[in-house]
């Protein structure tokens, strides 16, 4: 991999591990699912249960790198080539992560959506959206504001900034599973 895929993935694995590890970015939701909104533009949404074969089926291609889980680029978009001529995403796409959910032994589930195109939609906000857009939508919903650019839906943390949307879900390891 380049450098700025490397650190991409690097930032990405981080990402998901805080996600696996650390409670949502503030709130305390009781839900574990999250249903899908009708103001989105995205192909599969967090904590939809999904499996590796739906998603080929849709369109979508396996990102390989993982261990524990599956990546793979909504179907909206074409791998790019990386080392080894492995399928890595492009700079502008839109990625699933897949583990078990709620805990990393169950079934296969949306637990990280990385965006990074502009015309994807979130509860009707883009990665334009004003900060001011951005909380006035998320207080509609009766999200719990975190850190700066950061909301919680239920189980589900909402990051957003100029360059990324980023929504995850934390996924328990009960059974210390080890990858």
């Amino acid at each position: 991999l380049n450098n700025t895929k490397l650190m991409k993935k690097i930032a990405l694995t981080l990402f998901s591990l805080l996600a696996f590890t650390l409670p949502s970015c503030g709130g305390n939701g009781n839900s574990k699912y999250l249903d899908r909104p009708e103001d989105t533009n995205l192909e599969f949404w967090i904590t939809q249960k999904v499996s590796s074969e739906d998603l080929k089926a849709n369109g979508c291609t396996y990102l390989p790198g993982w261990e524990g889980a599956n990546e793979y680029l909504d179907s909206r978009y074409q791998p790019v080539k990386g080392e080894g001529n492995m399928s890595t995403a492009p700079d502008v796409a839109v990625t699933y992560l897949l583990t078990g959910y709620p805990d990393i032994l169950d079934d296969q589930t949306v637990t990280t959506i990385q965006i990074t195109d502009p015309e994807i939609v979130v509860y009707g906000l883009t990665m334009s959206s004003t900060n001011q857009e951005i909380e006035k939508r998320m207080n509609q919903l009766n999200a719990s504001k975190g850190n700066e650019g950061c909301y919680t839906l239920k189980k589900a943390a909402f990051y957003f900034s100029s360059n990324r949307i980023t929504i995850s879900v934390p996924v328990t390891n009960k059974r210390h599973v080890e990858f």
